[in-house]
């Protein structure tokens, strides 16, 4: 029989009883409890040489004072006070073309759920997924006062301030739940869990900067909490930035697999103990979670110190109403699915640019990871060629993204999806690709799509109709999309110059709004 630290035993017990939340209500006490503002309490002092040399201090991997566990992290992209966001004096920005949605009904910004269907590889010479893209994923608002702005925040309320010149805004934390393709292992070092499976994590960033980016700490810049979705609900390491480490970053035999082509309902919502992301794999009837609570480690820092306080992170806003979005991302932001692009460049060695290592020669197709410079900036890498999922087998098949469902508190079946309804009436789609043109300005002159280099640039489109309709991303699919909505032209112009680098189609009609 296995033996079990007591530690081990006692977070065994407090996921299991997680889990058991997840089959009864949710008491509805909760929703008025949740009303109180919360701020992080009294942090644990931790001098600077009391760090470890490597960890999550700063997602984007430039702390003077601390090495990055995993070096190439997926990091949420920030603005900076009066331009492009930089970390240290560096450029961190990459590419996320995104769509967000938009509803005013109750619990629409804390209690949802997407369907959707993962892309299945074809074979070599076949374009891979992580030729396109290094991960896709689906975001949330989050209360953290020890972000951005610092302000105090209300879980789970319209009641908090999201303006990026406002010093009174509610400090906030960004969810991206990412999901990561196949063929290019080990994680900690590049992109996949392995050569055949997607895996996917509960990964949340803050950033350590006052009202009016004022301050900001170069130490802990931009701080990740990570843990990947188990099968257990237990992390693999430490979850938090100031104790991360290597099995962090390392899947083990509880690390929730999922096969190419594999349909999957995420479920994000509140718990009392924090932040829920479950996985149900309706394809092969497994399931995973992770709850982003003090007792899995997740954390929250000091901006002065960045000492870490054990932290459970509650959603930021009921609902999901224009305005109400993270302060300090590019991208307008709070349920969202975007992917990451431009980071592949294929070849040994990339084709000799500055913006192409790492580099892994040895991997199924040989390419670089075009992090030297935040992504690939001159736009000549896989991302900008047209080889993205069309409905060929060139190319791997198109994630499809059914539109997300809210629920309020109550009753509810992971399997038979009781009680869901669609409530987003409307959407959004964005691009931050402008940020990484070196022509582009704060006026918008120079902020184009697709960026100059490129041959191409991704794009959603609509396939199949009424409880068929989903989204596809990628180009348009053969004999299934209804409508590509202008292509690159669904992008708009650059007419948010507050959110610098950023354009956006303005807000439309959802086309897929599932029957009842």
């Amino acid at each position: 029989m296995p033996t079990f630290s007591s530690a081990r035993f006692h977070r065994l017990l407090a996921s299991l009883a997680v889990l058991s939340l997840l089959l009864i209500a949710v008491p509805t006490a909760f929703a008025a409890k949740s009303q109180k503002a919360i701020n992080a309490s009294a942090p644990i002092q931790a001098p600077v040489s009391n760090f470890a040399a490597k960890g999550g201090l700063d997602c984007n991997g430039l702390s003077p004072i601390q090495q990055p566990v995993k070096p190439h992290d997926l990091c949420a992209d920030f603005r900076g006070d009066e331009g492009r966001g930089e970390d240290n004096g560096h450029y961190i920005g990459h590419d996320e073309p995104s769509v967000g949605f938009y509803s005013s009904a109750p619990n629409s910004g804390n209690n949802i759920q997407w369907d959707f269907t993962l892309p299945t590889e074809r074979k070599l010479p076949a374009t891979q997924t992580f030729e396109n893209q290094i991960a896709f994923w689906f975001s949330m608002a989050l209360c953290d006062p020890g972000s951005f702005p610092q302000g105090a925040c209300i879980p789970n309320s319209d009641a908090n301030r999201s303006d990026t010149l406002d010093s009174r805004s509610a400090g906030s934390a960004f969810l991206e739940m990412q999901f990561y393709p196949p063929g290019m292992p080990p994680f900690i070092n590049a992109v996949s869990c392995d050569t055949k499976h997607w895996c996917a994590s509960l990964h949340i960033n803050s950033l350590e900067c006052t009202s009016g980016f004022s301050f900001c700490n170069p130490n802990c810049f931009e701080p990740t909490n990570f843990a990947f979705i188990q099968k257990d609900g237990i992390p693999t390491g430490p979850a938090g930035p100031a104790d991360m480490n290597e099995a962090s970053f390392t899947p083990n035999s509880q690390t929730l697999l999922m096969n190419q082509g594999d349909r999957i309902r995420i479920t994000i919502k509140d718990t009392p103990q924090g932040l829920l992301n479950r996985i149900d794999d309706l394809s092969t009837g497994q399931s995973g979670f992770m709850v982003a609570s003090a007792a899995n480690g997740f954390q929250s820092l000091d901006v002065q110190t960045c000492a870490p306080t054990p932290f459970a992170f509650h959603p930021e806003f009921a609902t999901a109403k224009f305005g109400n979005f993270v302060p300090w991302a590019v991208l307008q932001a709070n349920i969202n699915f975007s992917s990451e692009i431009g980071h592949f460049t294929p070849g040994p060695n990339g084709d000799g640019d500055e913006d192409d290592p790492p580099c892994f020669p040895d991997a199924i197709v040989p390419g670089c990871l075009n992090f030297a410079t935040g992504g690939d900036l001159d736009f000549d890498g896989t991302s900008y060629l047209q080889d993205w999922p069309d409905g060929t087998h060139n190319n791997a098949t198109p994630v499809r993204i059914g539109s997300p469902l809210e629920k309020g508190f109550g009753p509810l079946s992971f399997v038979q999806n009781h009680g869901y309804v669609s409530p987003y009436p409307s959407l959004q789609f964005e691009t931050t690709v402008a940020a990484s043109e070196s022509t582009c300005q704060p006026s918008g002159a120079g902020c184009v799509v697709p960026p100059s280099g490129a041959a191409f640039y991704p794009f959603y489109t609509q396939v199949g109709r009424g409880a068929n309709c989903a989204l596809a991303f990628g180009d348009v699919i053969q004999h299934a999309t209804v409508d590509d909505f202008g292509g690159t032209a669904q992008y708009g112009s650059p007419n948010l110059p507050w959110f610098f680098g950023q354009l956006s189609g303005g807000v439309r009609p959802n086309p897929c709004t599932p029957r009842r």
